[in-house]
């Protein structure tokens, strides 16, 4: 399915005099404005414009395709440039201010369309983890951001006629209705429509309604299936819900919505986990104090950049060990935030729970984790008697189940030496089943030589896995797994050489350890279905190669 940049490719060469400026073309200029124009688009002080076709040629003279991954937004920049529709458009009076000891970071440009009209873009938040705070930090104050945009619009609306546009992606569509909603009369009755792409709302306390019921009408909010910035504040208007090639959290990336032709491809709804996600941050904001805020957006973010974090997608990539740093980090924060803390993550996890762990242990996997996990406990509850009681079972149920295929084959009309065969294994099986049970002290060894068939299977699962994702998983989680597959190996050569040592100590031992592994496997279940694909990062130049 297409996406922004093969829209770019496939509508460049019909030209807006024929075809009219719509809401795919608005994405294309907000993700334009992500491209760092600084000393290539003219400021207001220098004056002047220049057109996307030339901004391409001096950009590209020190910034190379190559090793490009395919979301990147350098190839909107790229294909505009080549493109007759995009080419010929002009770009001025470039801000671009990153003073984030004063959380001030504010870019845009104004595009002057073939009719006469202007669009005002904002840029938005990036997936870096200090972007996203911004979009969070609108919880309990206006950022400078906002206040700076209102004043770039009205700026742009004393040195240039003509009707506008305002809009922007992420924190650029936030910007985009907070200035308009700031706007004198004379300039709201210019603005023809305020594009917000997967853009937050605002803070109850600091909106007025007023100002937001005047425009509200001529707000485009477009948020993919799975969003969560953009529904933080749901701004009070009809969401149009896209459709993305990507999953989870990646999907606020504008260059991973679906396009057909030159209309987004839509969804009814937003997915459940997203649904999730947004009532359990309603839930810890309904709850807590504007202060309460301040300190829970500080302290969390800080924990995800704890573990070494750059990007919101880098959160799960270190698996245990990033999501126990923020959960520390939130455990030592002061009092008030881990109240609200607590809110958010029990909100988070009683909407969660009755979903993923029935999806978890529906599963193959799901059902040998809790077998793990049942036969721990047989192991803590009588762990003197475990093995005879637990080899004694095993024995009955495999003498039953011979003797029910013994009949089976015994009736089954099939070739009489194959009859014959079928039936001599299970007369086998079922006689050592026999022979196991009326031998009551020799139980507990047949018992451990089973458990270390078990270790033993667990072992080479291990050693497959590592095998098997060695391209996908990390350093730190080859190295757990390598460590399970030890312990396990252990275990099983300790059950098959020391069968006598069956001991209480011994029992309640390896029945804590059944459990642990159970619930770790099964919490690793629930963590994947967590987690988002990895960014798709490509050496190759993709959409050259299309």
């Amino acid at each position: 399915m297409a996406n922004i940049v093969n829209y770019i490719k496939w509508r460049g060469d019909i030209e807006f005099e024929k075809i009219p400026f719509n809401k795919v073309d608005n994405l294309g200029l907000s993700l334009l404005v992500y491209n760092d124009f600084e000393g290539i688009v003219p400021s207001s002080l220098a004056g002047g414009r220049i057109s996307i076709a030339e901004a391409s040629d001096k950009y590209f003279k020190t910034h190379s395709i190559d090793g490009l991954g395919i979301y990147d937004f350098d190839w909107v920049l790229y294909y505009m440039g080549m493109s007759k529709r995009f080419g010929n458009l002009y770009l001025s009076d470039y801000v671009d201010v990153d003073e984030s000891d004063r959380n001030m970071v504010f870019t845009a440009f104004t595009v002057h369309l073939p009719d006469g009209s202007l669009f005002v873009a904002y840029r938005g938040t990036t997936m870096e983890i200090d972007d996203w705070r911004l979009d969070f930090q609108i919880s309990f104050e206006e950022i400078e951001a906002q206040k700076a945009a209102a004043r770039y619009l009205q700026h742009i609306t004393e040195k240039y006629a003509g009707d506008i546009y305002v809009g922007g992606h992420s924190k650029g569509g936030n910007l985009a209705v907070y200035a308009a909603m700031h706007a004198p009369d004379v300039v709201i009755n210019r603005i023809k429509r305020i594009y917000s792409f997967d853009g937050p709302g605002f803070c109850p306390e600091l909106l007025d309604e007023n100002k937001l019921n005047i425009i509200k009408d001529r707000i485009v909010h477009v948020v993919p299936s799975f969003s969560v910035v953009g529904m933080l504040f749901e701004l009070p208007v009809q969401h149009e819900i896209v459709s993305s090639s990507a999953e989870k959290i990646a999907q606020h990336s504008g260059m991973t919505w679906k396009i057909e032709g030159d209309h987004f491809v839509h969804k009814r709804f937003l997915t459940e986990e997203s649904t999730v996600y947004n009532r359990a941050i309603d839930d810890w904001i309904g709850n807590a104090t504007m202060e309460q805020r301040r300190a829970f957006t500080r302290d969390i973010f800080d924990a995800m950049k704890a573990g070494g974090a750059v990007a919101v997608t880098d959160i799960p990539q270190g698996g245990f060990h990033d999501f126990g740093t923020i959960l520390l980090s939130a455990a030592n924060s002061e009092s008030k935030t881990k109240i609200v803390t607590g809110k958010f993550l029990g909100s988070l996890w009683r909407s969660f729970e009755k979903i993923k762990i029935l999806e978890a242990i529906k599963s193959l996997s799901g059902m040998i984790d809790l077998f793990l996990i049942f036969l721990g406990i047989v192991f803590l509850t009588i762990p003197e008697a475990v093995y005879s009681v637990l080899g004694g079972v095993i024995a009955l149920v495999v003498a039953i189940w011979s003797a029910v295929m013994l009949l089976k084959a015994g009736v089954r009309d099939e070739n009489p030496f194959l009859k014959r065969g079928r039936m001599i294994f299970h007369i086998v099986i079922m006689w050592f089943m026999v022979f196991i049970m009326s031998n009551l002290e020799r139980i507990p060894k047949w018992t451990n030589l089973l458990m270390a068939i078990v270790f033993f299977s667990l072992t080479v699962a291990s050693i497959r896995y590592i095998v098997k994702y060695k391209n996908t998983i990390s350093g730190k989680a080859k190295f757990w797994m390598m460590l399970l597959a030890v312990v396990n190996l252990y275990i099983g050569i300790i059950s098959v050489v020391m069968p006598a040592r069956l001991d209480y100590t011994k029992s309640v031992t390896l029945g804590s350890y059944l459990i642990i592994i159970g619930f770790v496997r099964l919490i690793i279940q629930l963590l994947e279905q967590l987690q988002g694909d990895k960014k798709n990062k490509s050496g190759k130049n993709y959409y050259e190669e299309e």
